[in-house]
């Protein structure tokens, strides 16, 4: 009997899926900008906020559709990966165009139903966690003068074999920079020699193709170390405060409102922005506290989900691929979780102060 191949096999169970979300009803599309809806999306979904989840799809279905379908294939690979692979390739088989969604029930409720279950599923931000590694980490750099200069032959034996896998995406991430094939194929190439199996290639290869990231390579090759996935304690949640008809933790650095929150608070009196201005250069200050605002606010999730790899790969992006020493990172996202209720207040004056649709 042939095998099912790994489309086929996601296509049964998105359609399976797609019978049981609702039609959407007629929504006005909520007063915000593209930008502060994709963020709105994306952050509602790592705290399972499922009312504001659809209020971002309403609102990016009717001011920028394509940067939703986008939108929502990152946030399969970045925020729910190894902890719902299922999941995560039926979302990426929706990104095959409106003619494939329309037989699923149209736009809306394809976009509505998937952004639904990517809130209640449980998650896992290790691929994005490793991509910070490999960039960032202060060992990194180390690992990618040792690789330099290595054919790609050699590069690919160091991601079939080596056992660090840090190493292994780090040589990958080497290849795929200089890559003159079809990242597809390239993919594949990779991913085989790796001895990933062909339902997680496919995710691999189609997702990089629609995301245009390598979080989907990462995801696969974490797919042979993370280990038996086990339910982690959700993560802390700051006070949260509406401001303009969206939640403070929607405007970080990302958003064009949330860096310039980030800048109001790093000038005023906070001990969060006394200790950036004694302690570091101006050159790299806001960059600094906006990445500690993620690690203590818009990066966190809600039914976390991960193994022992994913939980290594978590400490190392929140405390050492800061920049900065050790001590500093604790002392700094101390601060700044201490700080978050005076960032809301910047960010209600960088806003106008509240407002209601």
């Amino acid at each position: 009997m042939p095998s099912i191949s790994p489309f086929h096999r996601f296509e049964k169970l998105l359609m399976e899926r797609a019978q049981t979300w609702p039609i959407p009803g007629c929504k006005s599309p909520a007063p915000m900008s593209r930008w502060q809806a994709a963020s709105l999306l994306q952050k509602a979904i790592r705290r399972g906020d499922v009312p504001r989840v659809k209020l971002a799809t309403s609102s990016l279905l009717q001011s920028d559709p394509a940067r939703l379908w986008r939108r929502l294939g990152i946030i399969a690979f970045e925020d729910i990966g190894l902890a719902n692979l299922s999941l995560v390739g039926q979302v990426t088989l929706a990104l095959q165009g409106k003619i494939f969604r329309r037989s699923l029930g149209g736009e809306a409720r394809v976009a509505s139903g998937l952004a639904t279950d990517l809130a209640l599923s449980s998650k896992s931000r290790a691929a994005d966690d490793m991509l910070c590694v490999i960039v960032d980490h202060p060992k990194s750099s180390d690992i990618r003068r040792k690789l330099a200069g290595m054919s790609e032959e050699r590069l690919l034996t160091v991601v079939a074999a080596c056992q660090d896998m840090t190493t292994r995406c780090i040589a990958a991430d080497m290849c795929a920079v200089n890559c003159t094939e079809p990242k597809h194929l390239f993919l594949e190439k990779f991913l085989n020699a790796a001895g990933v199996g062909p339902s997680i290639t496919w995710m691999a290869q189609e997702g990089s193709k629609r995301t245009g990231t390598l979080l989907p390579l990462f995801m696969a090759l974490l797919s042979q170390q993370n280990g038996v996935n086990e339910f982690n304690p959700d993560d802390e949640m700051p006070e949260e405060i509406d401001i303009a008809g969206l939640p403070g933790w929607a405007l970080d650095m990302f958003t064009r409102e949330g860096k310039a929150s980030i800048r109001h608070l790093l000038a005023g009196q906070s001990e969060a922005a006394r200790y950036l201005r004694d302690s570091f250069p101006v050159a790299g200050r806001t960059r600094l506290l906006g990445e500690a605002v993620f690690r203590v606010e818009s990066g966190l999730l809600r039914n976390r989900s991960d193994g022992p790899k994913g939980q290594m790969l978590r400490s190392q992006m929140e405390r050492e691929c800061l920049g900065i020493d050790l001590d500093q990172a604790d002392q700094l996202l101390r601060l700044t979780r201490s700080a978050v209720p005076d960032l809301n207040e910047c960010r209600k004056y960088i806003m106008g102060g509240p407002k209601h649709g």
